[in-house]
């Protein structure tokens, strides 16, 4: 779309403002969405332009994607802090996001922008939010699932999540089985089948736009969720259990988005040495082993407070593959050569790396005015009152009616 917008435009003279398209697609379109909300109160084109579904867009794809980090403190209430993980610059950086009480239970998934909360006070419940807009909302409907995956519909442009129940509820006609539920209806979730697996325990990597996978261990398989036809298969993995002994202690193993494609990262009970496979090709389903990765277990245990104990994450970032180790309030980023790329401490109880990664994102959704609950943030800073002109005057007549909930906030 830059391309376009900016093709046929003549050359920039010395001394010259440059033309409004070039500085929209060449520079503002590149920003980050704070300092992209300052931009547009420089002028009425700048707004104008830069409000566009198109130019919205195009700026979220621009935008990267980045581990996502949950951080507990506790200062008068338990509280957890939502960060992003930030390499970019000269020194890499623990970048807040949002806060939430220690009524939640923890963010289940992440999607163009989106976070998907459950709450586990009892049966499952669960909210969504974009932290970027300062949007959020309740999701009753859905209360009671289990939850699989948030994923957007590419025929419809619709968001959806995916859902099972494994047995049949008291005073409910729902039966076992997979459900769909798209995100703004009042419709319950509407059932599609059965996978006949079990709860999965990771979550899911999306590619191809459409297809969802989980590594399942049990089963020593991959289970793939075609989104647009709305079925399930499996995939072979490349990781071999046949020699493994039964009292052996379980690896930690998990699929990772890899340049468009699959990967999968094996860690030794041990912690010490992380194997790293890549799914060369896709239909016949051939794995290569990539890496083999000898952490720097010295510079780990330095950074314990109490116990033998890390966890791992594998996340490739520009064609890198990098692993993150969370130990207490640090998380470490380490190269496929095991050198340590960067430390980072929070201040909190104690740091949890995630399998997530977030993409900010501007783009309005027409769901978040029709959830239970729904909050928008109306109280802005100076720099921040020309974010509320992204949304309609329809929007802001729903924020104003509606209560601000307490639970949540975001950090800026």
């Amino acid at each position: 779309m830059a391309e376009v917008a900016t093709r046929g435009l003549p050359p920039v003279s010395p001394g010259l403002p440059l033309p409004v398209e070039l500085v929209v697609w060449e520079i503002l379109v590149r920003l980050p969405p704070k300092s992209l909300l300052r931009c547009r109160l420089v002028c009425r084109s700048w707004r104008r332009l830069t409000s566009t579904l198109d130019f919205l867009l195009a700026h979220h794809r621009r935008q990267p994607s980045l581990p996502l980090i949950a951080a507990c403190k506790y200062d008068e209430f338990y509280l957890v802090d939502i960060l992003t993980l930030d390499r970019r610059g000269a020194a890499a950086r623990l970048d807040p996001v949002a806060r939430y009480y220690s009524g939640a239970d923890y963010v289940d998934s992440c999607c163009d922008g989106l976070l998907f909360l459950s709450w586990n006070t009892g049966p499952p419940q669960y909210s969504i939010c974009n932290p970027t807009t300062r949007q959020y909302g309740d999701l009753p409907l859905i209360s009671g699932f289990i939850f699989m995956g948030l994923y957007q519909h590419r025929p419809t442009g619709d968001h959806r999540i995916l859902l099972y129940r494994s047995e049949k509820m008291v005073f409910e006609d729902l039966i076992p089985g997979n459900y769909v539920y798209t995100l703004g209806s009042n419709d319950m979730p509407r059932r599609i089948g059965w996978a006949e697996v079990s709860k999965v325990g990771s979550r899911p990597v999306l590619l191809r736009g459409s297809l969802l996978h989980w590594y399942k261990s049990t089963e020593n398989m991959i289970l793939v969720f075609d989104t647009t036809a709305e079925s399930f298969r499996w995939m072979r993995t490349p990781i071999d259990k046949t020699t493994k002994n039964k009292l052996d202690r379980e690896d930690q193993e998990d699929l990772f988005e890899m340049d468009c494609t699959l990967g999968m990262y094996c860690c030794k009970y041990d912690m010490t040495i992380v194997n790293i496979w890549v799914l060369q090709d896709y239909e016949q389903e051939v794995w290569s082993f990539k890496h083999q990765v000898e952490l720097p277990v010295p510079d780990i245990r330095g950074k314990l407070d109490v116990g033998d104990f890390w966890n791992v994450e594998v996340f490739s970032e520009d064609g890198d593959d990098v692993v993150l180790v969370e130990c207490g309030r640090w998380v470490l980023c380490i190269d496929t050569d095991g050198k340590l790329l960067a430390s980072l401490q929070h201040d909190g109880i104690d740091l949890l790396v995630t399998d997530m990664k977030l993409k900010q994102s501007l783009v309005p959704h027409a769901f978040f005015p029709l959830l239970e609950g729904y909050v928008f943030k109306t109280h802005l800073s100076s720099d921040e009152v020309s974010w509320m002109e992204f949304f309609s005057s329809a929007l802001l007549d729903a924020v104003k009616s509606s209560e601000i909930i307490t639970f949540w906030s975001w950090l800026t």
